[in-house]
């Protein structure tokens, strides 16, 4: 047993009441740091406001035609709303020409103005140019965030030492002073020096180490480029903390989907135990999680972006918790090795998969239970045995079995009568018509499908959607994202060369339409594209502002020629030719290039199952045939997570075959989007769209409608 000096005694006993202290002050932060958060919110709400209300103009109070002279106000150095709003009655009144009525139109009127602005206001944190506001809301939610994980351990450790540490700093109290200390029992003594012995080993080992207390003060003294750094990598994140604190700026919009009051009150009731989830949800993903645990057989049509994986991810883990053993999840063979990571990572379940005729990984499932991870092409290839029956089957793009006849379809089918719950995915529900997505329906629940058959065609919105309610859940990002930044779409209108002219008419000649849509690609040599050097121009102006490119193409020749004429600053470019899991790595080196870094993709192979929100700027080289395409590809990149303004260049050549494609896209999009978000459409106004045995294919008729149109002009190019 050492035998304790007075100097030591004190050194021993300072360390360990600092310890203590330091491990206190995390555990007890939590409810500062929340409060600090909240206070931050609604400053930076304030600060929106205000700059709204002065950005509208005093005029304002002119348009409701009160007869208020505003002239008046305006002399008076009131230019804006927010001077205005700020404005008492009696203020208003001392303006000579202003009486008592009009002063009471003012404040109504403002306060009208007030009430609405702050109803719509759209709020997001602004990395790029941020406030006062903006600088300290992101502090305070970096050191909530990131403090987390720290109270979490420090809590153990406190908890564990908290008695005996001051049991043995009581024994040690008189070891301090030499008077006492000297005349001190042996008894007195004994006990001293096994307290010494006790906190001297005690703090060589985790107590007395101070990580966790210098983390934790490191994190109070962050500074604004540390804070920022850490909100564009994990937004998301940052988004949940605020919404964990009540602060979800417009999540109170969010529509409800058609449901009815007692069905939304059923759900909302479910209690998820999401044990064993590594993530937290957000607000509306938690609401779907619900929905698909209680409605047991869904079709979940979020909007690209808004996290359908995790949902599915999570719905797997709250039945498990149930008690349920076995799920399976079919996918297109592109994105299933993202799949089986994204279920790695987000949760405690076993993966297995399942790929091709692997007979082996499926009887490791049947036998040990998990996750089985399988493609659309796999379920055909495999049996299971007639009474074996599983939990969920979870079908990602589930569009792709629109087709009651193909074979996948059919294997698929087969699958749902072994198994009680069922959730389709998908953001695009419907391509081209109605039918599709009755056929969706029907395989989740005769019932409402024979129902909506008799609605399909006549019904109102709100009829649609109360008979899709209990099978069909769709959310779009301007729902419950209000925090996502601008989504801005740019067309860049090319003006052909001679060169380009000359290649365009002799592909519209030969009447081949993947030849024509590479207008200005197809010329011999690049420098005679003005496709090509806006696509230099766009990148280069990228790489000032900061930013990184994804650019999009369906050609492979097209995405050569651009990896040629952007050298260096590409990685390897993204074809249907590269594994899934070669396709992942080239989007991790992707994220961890400098700014300015391109990444070229052939827009079938990186439009989906990938997320690259590290990128602002979409760039593509032409015109797609399907809005769902084109919408896919934006999504890799505008989605939850993305903290920046994401901007979409079309490019396009002027009087060619690009603007005919361009009406063929708003057409079907406005199709889809009258009928997954407004739920209302008829049958007779998708028609046109679609190929009919009695009518020429609306690509024949449009090559023969340009080349009719380059005849009748003259444009013979020599």
């Amino acid at each position: 047993m050492a035998k304790i000096e007075r100097p030591e005694a004190k050194e021993f006993v300072n360390k360990a009441v600092s310890q203590l202290s330091g491990f206190k002050s995390i555990v007890d932060s939590e409810a500062s740091e929340r409060e600090e958060v909240r206070v931050k919110a609604e400053a930076l709400f304030a600060d929106r406001y205000k700059t709204a209300m002065e950005a509208m103009d005093v005029e304002h109070l002119s348009k409701g035609k009160q007869g208020i002279r505003v002239a008046l106000l305006r002399d008076k150095g009131y230019t804006n709303m927010w001077q205005v709003a700020g404005l008492k009655f009696s203020q208003i009144c001392a303006i000579e020409g202003l009486g008592e009525q009009s002063a009471r139109k003012i404040i109504d009127i403002a306060k009208q103005t007030s009430e609405n602005t702050k109803a719509n206001l759209r709020v997001r944190i602004n990395p790029d140019t941020p406030t006062k506001a903006d600088n300290e809301l992101v502090k305070a939610l970096f050191v909530m965030i990131n403090n987390r994980t720290l109270r979490a351990e420090s809590s153990r450790i406190f908890n564990e030492n908290y008695q005996s540490v001051n049991s043995e700093l009581s024994s040690l109290k008189k070891a301090k002073s030499g008077f006492s200390w000297f005349f001190a029992s042996k008894a007195k003594k004994e006990s001293a020096d096994k307290a010494f012995d006790s906190l001297s080993l005690r703090l060589s080992g985790e107590f007395g180490n101070t990580a966790l207390i210098d983390a934790f003060n490191a994190n109070l003294n962050a500074d604004a480029a540390r804070c920022f750094g850490d909100f564009a990598a994990n937004s998301v994140a940052y988004y949940t903390a605020l919404e964990q604190v009540g602060k979800s700026w417009g999540a109170e919009k969010v529509t409800d989907n058609g449901l009815s009051s007692e069905l939304l009150q059923e759900i909302e009731a479910l209690s998820l135990d999401l044990t064993g989830l590594d993530a937290t949800l957000r607000n509306y993903q938690t609401f779907g999680v619900k929905y698909i645990v209680h409605q047991k057989r869904t079709l979940l049509g979020d909007e690209m972006g808004l996290g359908k994986t995790m949902q599915a991810i999570a719905a797997m883990v709250a039945l498990r918790n149930e008690g349920k053993h076995h799920f399976m999840v079919v996918c297109p063979a592109s994105v299933l090795i993202n799949w089986c990571r994204e279920i790695a990572k987000f949760s405690d379940m076993d993966v297995f998969k399942v790929h091709g005729g692997d007979e082996n990984a499926l009887l490791e499932w049947r036998k040990n239970g998990g996750v089985a991870v399988t493609t659309y092409e796999s379920i055909s290839r495999f049996e299971l045995p007639e009474k074996f029956r599983f939990a969920m089957l979870v079908a990602d793009e589930a569009h792709y079995v629109k087709n009651p006849e193909a074979k996948r379809t059919k294997a698929l089918a087969a699958l749902l009568s072994k198994t009680e719950g069922v959730l389709f995915m998908s953001g695009t529900p419907l391509e081209n018509k109605v039918e599709e997505m009755c056929f969706l329906v029907s395989l989740l629940n005769k019932e409402i499908s024979a129902e909506i058959e008799k609605v399909k065609y006549i019904s109102t919105a709100e009829q649609f959607r109360s008979q899709l309610a209990p099978v069909y859940l769709r959310r779009t990002r301007e729902d419950v994202l209000t925090e996502l930044p601008e989504l801005v779409e740019k067309e860049q209108w090319c003006e052909m060369t001679p060169a380009e002219n000359s290649a365009y008419h002799d592909a519209v000649m030969s009447e081949n339409f993947m030849a024509i849509r590479q207008v200005s690609w197809n010329v011999r040599d690049i420098k005679d594209s003005t496709k090509a050097q806006r696509l230099l121009e766009l990148c280069d102006k990228a790489k000032e502002e900061g930013r990184k490119v994804i650019v999009f193409s369906f050609f492979r020749e097209t995405l050569r020629k651009a990896r040629e004429l952007l050298s260096d600053r590409c990685m390897e470019v993204i074809t249907g030719e590269v594994s899934p899991q070669r396709r992942q790595e080239i989007v991790d080196e992707f994220g961890k290039a400098d700014a300015g870094a391109v990444l070229i993709s052939q827009v079938q192979a990186g439009g989906t199952g990938i997320n690259i929100q590290c990128a602002s700027v979409i760039i593509f080289c032409e015109p797609q045939i399907k809005p769902s395409i084109e919408n896919q590809a934006i999504s890799r990149a505008y989605r939850m997570g993305q903290v920046r303004d994401v901007l979409v260049y079309r490019l396009l050549s002027d009087e060619t075959i690009d603007e005919r494609m361009l009406e063929i896209l708003s057409t079907k999009q406005d199709a889809f989007d009258n009928f997954a978000d407004v739920s209302v459409v008829g049958e007779e106004s998708l028609e046109a769209m679609e190929n009919s045995p009695k009518q020429e294919s609306w690509i024949t008729k449009m090559v023969k409608e340009e080349k009719e149109r380059l005849g009748n002009s003259g444009e013979q190019i020599s």
